[in-house]
Protein backbone atom coordinates (compact mmCIF):
# COMPACT_ATOMS: atom_id res chain seq x y z
CA UNK A 1 0.00 0.00 0.00
CA UNK A 2 3.06 2.17 1.16
CA UNK A 3 5.26 4.00 -1.84
CA UNK A 4 6.20 7.23 -0.50
CA UNK A 5 8.18 8.41 2.51
CA UNK A 6 7.59 11.20 4.40
CA UNK A 7 10.60 12.79 2.84
CA UNK A 8 9.00 11.97 -0.41
CA UNK A 9 5.72 12.96 0.22
CA UNK A 10 7.33 16.73 0.76
CA UNK A 11 8.87 16.12 -2.54
CA UNK A 12 5.84 15.59 -4.26
CA UNK A 13 4.10 18.16 -2.46
CA UNK A 14 6.74 21.21 -3.47
CA UNK A 15 5.93 19.73 -7.26
CA UNK A 16 2.30 20.02 -6.87
CA UNK A 17 2.98 23.28 -5.75
CA UNK A 18 5.51 24.10 -8.78
CA UNK A 19 2.43 23.17 -10.83
CA UNK A 20 -0.05 25.46 -9.26
CA UNK A 21 2.44 28.10 -9.80
CA UNK A 22 2.90 27.70 -13.43
CA UNK A 23 -0.57 27.68 -14.02
CA UNK A 24 -1.25 30.57 -11.55
CA UNK A 25 1.55 32.62 -13.64
CA UNK A 26 1.22 31.30 -17.56
CA UNK A 27 -1.22 31.02 -20.15
CA UNK A 28 1.59 29.33 -22.66
CA UNK A 29 0.55 26.61 -23.17
CA UNK A 30 4.15 25.35 -23.80
CA UNK A 31 5.19 26.70 -20.70
CA UNK A 32 3.19 24.67 -18.70
CA UNK A 33 4.02 21.75 -20.66
CA UNK A 34 7.30 22.34 -20.35
CA UNK A 35 6.94 22.05 -16.55
CA UNK A 36 4.89 19.34 -16.27
CA UNK A 37 7.15 17.08 -18.58
CA UNK A 38 10.31 18.53 -15.66
CA UNK A 39 8.06 17.60 -13.03
CA UNK A 40 7.50 14.40 -14.05
CA UNK A 41 11.21 13.92 -14.54
CA UNK A 42 11.72 15.04 -10.66
CA UNK A 43 9.46 12.56 -9.58
CA UNK A 44 10.56 9.92 -11.75
CA UNK A 45 13.83 10.44 -10.26
CA UNK A 46 13.11 10.43 -6.72
CA UNK A 47 10.20 7.73 -6.46
CA UNK A 48 10.73 4.06 -7.00
CA UNK A 49 7.18 2.62 -8.40
CA UNK A 50 6.20 -0.94 -8.27
CA UNK A 51 3.58 -1.01 -11.04
CA UNK A 52 1.52 1.48 -12.98
CA UNK A 53 -1.33 1.63 -10.65
CA UNK A 54 0.95 3.65 -8.17
CA UNK A 55 2.37 5.91 -10.99
CA UNK A 56 -1.20 6.84 -11.33
CA UNK A 57 -2.17 7.89 -8.29
CA UNK A 58 0.37 10.77 -8.79
CA UNK A 59 -1.27 11.54 -12.12
CA UNK A 60 -3.95 14.55 -10.51
CA UNK A 61 -0.76 16.60 -9.86
CA UNK A 62 -0.85 17.63 -13.80
CA UNK A 63 -4.00 19.10 -13.35
CA UNK A 64 -4.07 21.22 -10.16
CA UNK A 65 -4.92 24.51 -11.19
CA UNK A 66 -5.90 25.90 -7.85
CA UNK A 67 -5.18 25.86 -4.30
CA UNK A 68 -7.97 23.50 -3.38
CA UNK A 69 -7.43 20.97 -5.83
CA UNK A 70 -4.17 20.62 -4.67
CA UNK A 71 -5.23 20.41 -1.35
CA UNK A 72 -7.75 17.41 -2.52
CA UNK A 73 -4.41 15.86 -4.09
CA UNK A 74 -2.35 15.71 -1.57
CA UNK A 75 -4.93 14.37 0.82
CA UNK A 76 -6.03 11.56 -1.23
CA UNK A 77 -1.89 10.55 -1.77
CA UNK A 78 -0.73 10.83 2.01
CA UNK A 79 -2.93 7.68 2.41
CA UNK A 80 0.07 6.14 0.92
CA UNK A 81 2.97 7.60 2.80
CA UNK A 82 4.58 5.39 5.17
CA UNK A 83 4.51 6.80 8.80
CA UNK A 84 7.67 7.42 10.90
CA UNK A 85 7.03 4.22 13.84
CA UNK A 86 6.02 6.38 16.46
CA UNK A 87 8.79 5.21 19.15
CA UNK A 88 7.41 4.42 22.99
CA UNK A 89 8.03 6.54 25.98
CA UNK A 90 10.76 3.49 27.03
CA UNK A 91 12.52 3.96 23.74
CA UNK A 92 12.93 7.52 23.92
CA UNK A 93 14.70 7.37 27.69
CA UNK A 94 17.08 4.52 26.04
CA UNK A 95 18.00 6.93 24.06
CA UNK A 96 19.31 9.58 26.21
CA UNK A 97 20.14 7.47 29.42
CA UNK A 98 22.26 10.35 30.84
CA UNK A 99 19.27 12.48 31.21
CA UNK A 100 17.15 11.07 34.21
CA UNK A 101 14.72 13.56 34.33
CA UNK A 102 13.93 13.52 30.70
CA UNK A 103 11.42 15.82 29.58
CA UNK A 104 9.35 14.21 26.76
CA UNK A 105 6.96 15.43 23.78
CA UNK A 106 3.27 14.79 23.84
CA UNK A 107 3.83 12.16 20.86
CA UNK A 108 -0.09 12.43 20.27
CA UNK A 109 0.89 15.89 18.27
CA UNK A 110 3.38 14.45 15.80
CA UNK A 111 1.81 13.51 12.45
CA UNK A 112 3.84 10.98 11.44
CA UNK A 113 3.15 10.91 7.90
CA UNK A 114 5.16 14.31 7.64
CA UNK A 115 8.15 13.65 10.18
CA UNK A 116 11.20 11.98 8.63
CA UNK A 117 13.13 13.12 11.43
CA UNK A 118 11.25 14.43 14.70
CA UNK A 119 12.66 17.20 17.66
CA UNK A 120 11.61 18.97 20.61
CA UNK A 121 13.10 21.23 22.78
CA UNK A 122 13.29 21.32 26.79
CA UNK A 123 13.77 25.08 27.56
CA UNK A 124 14.30 23.84 31.35
CA UNK A 125 17.73 22.67 30.04
CA UNK A 126 18.00 24.56 26.84
CA UNK A 127 18.33 21.17 25.02
CA UNK A 128 17.05 19.83 21.69
CA UNK A 129 16.04 16.62 20.76
CA UNK A 130 16.41 14.75 17.87
CA UNK A 131 15.39 11.54 17.16
CA UNK A 132 15.58 9.78 13.96
CA UNK A 133 15.25 6.18 12.04
CA UNK A 134 18.72 4.74 10.50
CA UNK A 135 18.61 1.39 8.89
CA UNK A 136 15.47 0.69 11.15
CA UNK A 137 17.29 0.98 13.97
CA UNK A 138 16.08 4.25 16.55
CA UNK A 139 19.09 6.88 17.27
CA UNK A 140 19.13 10.45 18.66
CA UNK A 141 21.19 13.07 19.34
CA UNK A 142 21.01 15.86 22.01
CA UNK A 143 22.77 19.10 22.27
CA UNK A 144 22.50 22.86 23.56
CA UNK A 145 20.39 24.65 21.33
CA UNK A 146 20.54 28.56 21.23
CA UNK A 147 18.25 30.91 19.21
CA UNK A 148 19.90 32.76 16.96
CA UNK A 149 16.48 35.62 16.36
CA UNK A 150 17.57 35.97 12.62
CA UNK A 151 16.68 34.33 9.85
CA UNK A 152 19.24 32.16 8.04
CA UNK A 153 19.84 28.72 5.95
CA UNK A 154 19.22 25.86 8.13
CA UNK A 155 21.83 22.91 7.51
CA UNK A 156 19.31 19.46 7.50
CA UNK A 157 15.98 21.39 5.14
CA UNK A 158 18.05 23.95 3.69
CA UNK A 159 15.22 26.70 3.52
CA UNK A 160 15.27 30.44 4.86
CA UNK A 161 13.83 29.93 8.74
CA UNK A 162 14.57 31.27 12.27
CA UNK A 163 17.53 28.88 13.03
CA UNK A 164 19.39 28.20 16.23
CA UNK A 165 22.77 26.56 16.63
CA UNK A 166 22.82 23.00 18.02
CA UNK A 167 26.27 22.49 19.89
CA UNK A 168 26.61 18.77 20.26
CA UNK A 169 29.58 17.49 23.22
CA UNK A 170 31.55 14.78 22.90
CA UNK A 171 33.87 13.13 25.01
CA UNK A 172 37.33 13.78 23.53
CA UNK A 173 40.60 11.69 23.13
CA UNK A 174 42.51 12.55 26.24
CA UNK A 175 40.61 12.48 29.53
CA UNK A 176 38.34 14.97 31.00
CA UNK A 177 38.31 17.05 27.73
CA UNK A 178 35.36 17.23 24.95
CA UNK A 179 35.06 18.58 21.45
CA UNK A 180 31.95 20.20 20.24
CA UNK A 181 30.11 20.05 17.10
CA UNK A 182 27.26 21.91 15.81
CA UNK A 183 25.48 23.73 13.24
CA UNK A 184 22.86 25.89 12.32
CA UNK A 185 18.95 23.85 12.44
CA UNK A 186 15.99 25.71 12.01
CA UNK A 187 14.24 26.36 15.44
CA UNK A 188 10.75 25.34 14.39
CA UNK A 189 11.40 21.06 13.40
CA UNK A 190 7.86 21.24 11.73
CA UNK A 191 8.47 23.78 9.71
CA UNK A 192 12.02 21.85 8.66
CA UNK A 193 10.38 18.79 8.38
CA UNK A 194 7.63 20.12 5.57
CA UNK A 195 10.87 21.28 3.72
CA UNK A 196 12.86 18.37 3.90
CA UNK A 197 12.99 16.52 1.03
CA UNK A 198 16.67 15.24 0.76
CA UNK A 199 17.19 12.99 3.07
CA UNK A 200 20.86 13.17 2.72
CA UNK A 201 21.16 16.71 4.43
CA UNK A 202 19.78 15.57 7.56
CA UNK A 203 21.92 12.22 7.61
CA UNK A 204 25.35 14.31 6.65
CA UNK A 205 24.71 16.42 9.11
CA UNK A 206 23.42 14.25 12.06
CA UNK A 207 27.21 12.09 11.17
CA UNK A 208 29.01 15.15 11.50
CA UNK A 209 27.52 15.62 15.13
CA UNK A 210 28.42 11.76 15.98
Amino acid sequence: MYFMTPEQFQFVKKQAKKILSTYTTSKDLKVIQAIQALVQEEIDGKLTFDGIEQQLLLQPIFQIQTKEQMELFLKDIKQYVEPFIKPTESELKKLFPKDKKLKLPKLGDFDWQETSYFSWFDSGTNRKYIVYREGGVLKGVRGTFSNSAKVGICTVCNQHAKVGMLLVSKKGTDLGTYTKKGNYICEDSASCNEALSDMEKFTNFVNNLN
